[in-house]
């Protein structure tokens, strides 16, 4: 099973910065996933949140509050979102999206690693969709083998047809949330609708189910029709229980997106030791 390290070692670090991403890429987990957001001069970093009011301080250590979208990147960068974790990451910044890959791929370089970058895309609304397809994909291909090792997923089914049309070779993957979730509706009734057009185009290499609303049957129909099956929760705290990922393992899923990748490190370990 895959152990995804969810924003980084959220647990560890502040979420989605270099810190976190580092200290991921430390405990050698198996993918990293991180959010990706433009900013108003249509740079992709690695954000989260929508507004910067839940992490962002200035130089006085004074919340800052507005949208991500409305700040350049020059900007952004001034801004400290490490303090609100922990006073010692004061010094830890928005990073784009092109220095969290390099940093990935030079830990994959030094330590023959193969980390796996999953990449989800936030809400389609932004002023600057029209070309973020584009521009997602000039930064995968600007990596050494990026398509390999960069995975894109979203919420969204129109984005990573975008990402599909411009590259398929870059594996893209939908996220679900809840029953009522469109894509899951279209996968139980197996209708054309959604998922069953996307896996006959071959674009779709996975589900990323929110975890609730798995059980063995759903992921056994799921396999069945040649997805790979990640999942993770919607309030993330609720997925770092020991027992909570022992149950999802069990019912068959190939990964987990966690908060806490330290907890599944050990139940694989342990795994190994039986074997």
């Amino acid at each position: 099973f895959m152990i995804i390290a969810h924003k980084g070692a959220a647990k560890q670090a502040p979420e989605n910065t270099i810190k976190a991403i580092q200290r991921a890429l430390d405990l050698r987990v198996d993918m990293i996933e991180i959010d990706v957001r433009h900013t108003k001069d249509e740079e992709l970093i690695v954000f989260h949140d929508q507004t910067l009011d839940r992490v962002a301080r200035d130089s006085l250590g004074h919340h800052v509050t507005g949208d991500v979208h409305d700040f350049t990147l020059a900007e952004l960068k001034q801004f400290d979102i490490g303090s609100w974790f922990a006073t010692p990451y004061a010094d830890q910044r928005i990073p784009t999206l092109k220095e969290v890959l390099d940093l990935v791929y030079e830990h994959n370089a030094e330590f023959n690693d193969d980390v796996v970058v999953l990449c989800e895309i936030k809400h389609m609304d932004h002023p600057h969709y029209h070309d973020f397809a584009e521009k997602m994909v000039e930064v995968i291909k600007s990596e050494p083998n990026g398509e390999d090792w960069i995975y894109v997923q979203s919420y969204e089914n129109e984005y990573l047809e975008d990402i599909h049309e411009l590259d398929s070779l870059v594996q893209t993957k939908q996220l679900m949330i809840g029953e009522d979730s469109p894509p899951l509706i279209a996968f139980y009734l197996e209708t054309r609708i959604h998922l069953g057009h996307a896996k006959e185009s071959n674009r779709m290499k996975a589900l990323n189910p929110e975890w609730k609303t798995l059980s063995p049957r759903r992921i056994f129909r799921m396999h069945a029709r040649g997805y790979e099956v990640y999942t993770y929760s919607d309030q993330s705290d609720e997925l770092v229980t020991r027992d909570d990922m022992l149950k999802m393992l069990n019912a068959g899923v190939d990964g987990i997106i966690t908060d806490n990748p330290e907890t599944l490190l050990e139940i694989r370990e342990e795994i190994r030791a039986l074997e």
